[in-house]
């Protein structure tokens, strides 16, 4: 069977949803996502996208590693 609706959604974009990502700079390129970046809303690419979303992951995960080392260390100064 055809997928007849594949692509529907960014045919009706301007240019079908290609142009220059705000973040890397890559020309035609589809800029579908919007992130937010320095306070302002901007469209970016799905790498640009996937590197902040990967950012933000390590960076909870650093935060999680230091939030029971820190409590750790509190206890043992009460002790």
């Amino acid at each position: 069977m055809s997928k007849a609706h594949r692509g529907t959604g960014i045919r009706k974009e301007p240019n079908h949803g290609r142009g220059t990502c705000a973040v890397c700079g890559t020309t035609q390129i589809k800029t579908l996502y919007e992130q937010e970046v320095d306070g302002n809303k901007v469209k970016v690419c799905k790498y640009c996208k996937a590197n902040f979303k990967n950012k933000a992951q390590a960076a909870a995960r650093a935060a999680k590693k230091a939030a029971p080392a820190a409590e750790a260390g509190t206890e043992e100064a009460q002790a």
